[in-house]
């Protein structure tokens, strides 16, 4: 698949932070120029597809992802022309990722009360996204049914060809249930920050049965000559995911289920140094690769040896912009190729 393993990369990705567009802009420019692999938006403080539109526009060569754009809270055909139309303005450069979305980002943030079966609903949008894209690109009707699902559009024809005939689309997960569907029904899977070393190794490989689907994940990432304060830079970051009740198992896995009941419980009462104190500095070496550029390089290399595609963050939450931009850059710095 044209989506990893290029020869002219580094083949790694860099996640670009939303909190401003100067920094967008600053960030994917220098990664494209340093020959990174590819750049990914995410989706919470912004929409994805426009930060891709942006992104794209700016860029020439340098693959652009969604890590991820919300698969439920929008139409499949909305979701597919849009991905689509991202594609033809970047030539080619899209790989789209998709998530379920926590319940409450559903439920409360988007008004979607029907979010049972998250990994059965996934996989239903993924089928019919493949059905429309490939419809789309032949002129023929849109129609897709199932118990999710119910598409029926006739007439429809545009005027133009998509740019690809097939746009590579990756699914997010940690569960086995999700997992499953990324690696053996999409074009790849993509890992979360609480994926270690150890979870990725024991609970998402064994699960591969595709042989061309691609195992990528986010890791969390913080390049620093002194140690123990990148480490303590990355307590924030891992204290946020902590307190999202679907990204327990990793931790559980560890041993740090103590610890993450007690971030919940100073999180729900807005005690942000509480929850950073109940991070230790185990976790955060589980979690992240942490220390100076030669420390990080050697821990790249593990991951690579069983990871596809590794996604690096800088850490971001309860993080102030200044150092935040510091940590992107050092991550440039040491893997530019």
């Amino acid at each position: 698949m044209d989506a990893i393993k290029t020869t002219d990369t580094n083949n790694i990705g860099i996640i670009l932070d939303p909190n401003s567009f100067q920094n967008i802009s600053d960030i994917v420019l220098k990664a494209e120029s340093y020959n990174f692999h590819s750049a990914w938006v995410t989706e919470l403080y912004r929409s994805s597809f426009e930060q891709l539109v942006h992104i794209s526009s700016i860029t020439n060569k340098i693959k652009i992802g969604s890590a991820v754009t919300l698969g439920f809270v929008r139409s499949p055909l909305s979701t597919m022309i849009s991905a689509m139309d991202i594609d033809e303005i970047s030539k080619g450069r899209l790989i789209f990722g998709l998530g379920s979305g926590a319940i409450n980002t559903n439920r409360k943030w988007h008004g979607i009360e029907n979010f049972d079966r998250p990994s059965e609903r996934i996989s239903s949008l993924l089928k019919s996204l493949k059905i429309i894209e490939k419809s789309l690109n032949n002129s023929k009707d849109i129609l897709y049914n199932d118990e999710f699902i119910n598409i029926d559009i006739k007439a429809f024809r545009r005027p133009f060809k998509p740019f690809r005939e097939e746009i590579p689309i990756f699914i997010a997960g940690i569960g086995p249930k999700m997992t499953n569907i990324a690696l053996n029904q999409s074009d790849g899977y993509i890992g979360h920050v609480v994926c270690s070393k150890d979870y990725i190794n024991n609970n998402i490989i064994p699960l591969k049965k595709k042989k061309f689907s691609t195992l990528s994940s986010i890791v969390l990432c913080a390049i620093n000559k002194n140690k123990l304060q990148a480490i303590e830079d990355c307590k924030g970051t891992i204290a946020f995911y902590s307190t999202v009740k679907a990204y327990s198992e990793p931790f559980r896995q560890l041993g740090f289920e103590e610890n993450i009941i007690s971030i919940r419980k100073h999180f729900f009462e807005g005690n942000i140094d509480g929850m950073i104190s109940n991070v230790s500095n185990e976790m955060v070496e589980k979690f992240a690769l942490v220390g100076n550029r030669d420390e990080v390089k050697e821990g790249m290399l593990e991951f690579k040896n069983f990871i596809d595609l590794p996604i690096l963050t800088a850490p971001h939450y309860y993080l102030n912009h200044e150092k935040l931009e510091i940590y992107q850059n050092e991550i440039l710095e040491t893997f530019k190729f």
